[in-house]
């Protein structure tokens, strides 16, 4: 295997460390690393703004003009770098191209529309422009398909990336022509394989800048072994049909193994797929004693609300709103290490007073808090302000702790329909604080 690299120098004993100017031929690699801010538009604006600085294989200067006999144009190294790309990608070879945003190179002579990915081929009807790589800046990356061959690579530089570009998915981007393989903590693509020309193409996110030797040579062997897995598993046909008739001792005995090993673990996978949402779907209601903030607590709030008997309405982008019996509540959610404060009251009276501005109709109010977050629910004082209380009270809307939420659930869950009932109809006709009385268990006889 034969791998070179371009901008990104990679200490290791099957890669070949050149620029731009001085590499052989593409195409005679098996694989090529690229990073195109460093090869490609580093190499462009020194040659365009020195006028050379950069030597061919055979040591011919590179000047931004026509090429002579004793110099080789920029504008031709420039366009044979893209044949050579097009023929390593037609042999079935690999890129695998750090990602950037592309920029514009417009002072090359002779080369109207140079630009970072001048030399990359594109799926059918996309290119790389700020349609479809989007710039984008972070640290982190997570893989997204453990069984692809650069999923361990990924996996070693979790913190250890600087990435510059994230990629459109779905119908208007490279969803159709690849796969995501790695994802920013946001969610963003920021690693894409993509089959282009009859090779691949693997971007990357981009590598921190000034890399030390020791890091480098820790980087190199963990690429080179991704490159040479992708290599392998592309190699790989299906078999055809005749092999069937090729049998080898013990072959038959170990595929039925195989397949019953299969079947069994197909099985205990799906048990524990539904074990596992079984379990998030009654464990998310904890979630109301100490988190906070939007998807902390008010997604679990929505879900309790929801529960209990309302009906909510809206996405969940949208301020939390519900309907029950005939009646619109605006909801506000705070969790706080303290007694909750008047955050909550501000942004439920600008939502009720837009309402009365828009339609002249009043709605009622209802604001959860999670106040001394972090202590046990018996441990806790009062987990709001008296200053909350009162705007309540002054402006007819109830406030409830998320721990009366927590208990009038899990009765609930046991079965006590009646309870829900009785604590939903007073959420809706409290004007101040909901009496600890309203979620205490039931008295039976």
């Amino acid at each position: 295997m034969r791998v070179l690299a371009l901008g990104c120098t990679l200490p290791d004993a099957q890669v070949d460390n050149y620029d731009w100017a001085s590499a052989l031929s593409f195409f005679d690699y098996d694989a090529i690393v690229v990073d195109p801010a460093e090869a490609v538009s580093k190499l462009i604006e020194a040659v365009v703004e020195q006028g050379s600085g950069y030597l061919t294989y055979e040591d011919e200067p590179v000047g931004d003009g026509p090429s002579t006999s004793t110099t080789v144009g920029l504008a031709d190294l420039l366009r044979r770098r893209r044949e050579e790309t097009e023929r390593l990608l037609a042999r079935g070879g690999l890129v695998v191209c750090f990602g950037y945003p592309d920029v514009a190179h417009p002072r090359v002579a002779g080369f109207t529309g140079a630009h970072r990915y001048y030399w990359l081929p594109a799926p059918a009807g996309l290119d790389y422009g700020a349609t479809y790589v989007k710039p984008a800046g972070g640290t982190h990356v997570t893989p997204t398909d453990y069984e692809h061959p650069f999923a361990a690579f990924l996996d070693s530089r979790r913190a250890g990336v600087q990435y510059r570009a994230l990629f459109a998915e779905g119908a208007g981007g490279f969803g159709a022509h690849g796969k995501v393989i790695g994802r920013s903590p946001g969610g963003a693509a920021i690693a894409l394989d993509l089959t282009i020309g009859g090779g691949r193409v693997i971007f990357l996110p981009a590598l921190p800048q000034r890399l030390s030797p020791g890091e480098r040579s820790a980087i190199a062997p963990s690429l080179v072994a991704a490159i040479r897995n992708t290599l392998l598993l592309g190699a790989e046909e299906e078999p055809p049909e005749w092999l069937d008739d090729q049998p080898l001792p013990g072959l038959v005995d170990a595929q039925r193994r195989l397949a019953v090993a299969e079947a069994g673990l197909e099985a205990a996978e799906a048990e524990t797929i539904q074990a596992r949402n079984e379990v998030r779907s009654i464990d998310r209601y904890r979630r109301l004693l100490w988190q906070e903030g939007k998807y902390g607590l008010e997604l679990p709030v929505r879900d309790v609300l929801a529960r209990l008997g309302f009906t909510t309405y809206g996405s969940v982008d949208d301020p939390a709103a519900f309907l029950y019996d005939g009646e619109s509540v605006y909801v506000e959610t705070e969790g706080s290490a303290g007694a909750v404060a008047m955050e909550p009251h501000y942004r439920l009276r600008q939502r009720l007073e837009e309402k009365i501005a828009q339609d002249g109709r009043r709605v009622r109010g209802l604001i959860v808090v999670n106040g001394f977050r972090e202590l046990p629910p018996v441990e806790r004082p009062q987990q709001y302000e008296d200053s909350l209380r009162v705007a309540a009270e002054s402006m007819r809307y109830a406030v409830v702790e998320a721990t009366q939420l927590f208990e009038a659930v899990r009765a609930h869950l046991e079965g006590d329909t009646e309870r829900a009932k009785a604590l939903c109809k007073r959420l809706i006709e409290t004007e101040g604080v909901l009496d600890s009385a309203a979620s205490a268990p039931a008295e039976k006889d």
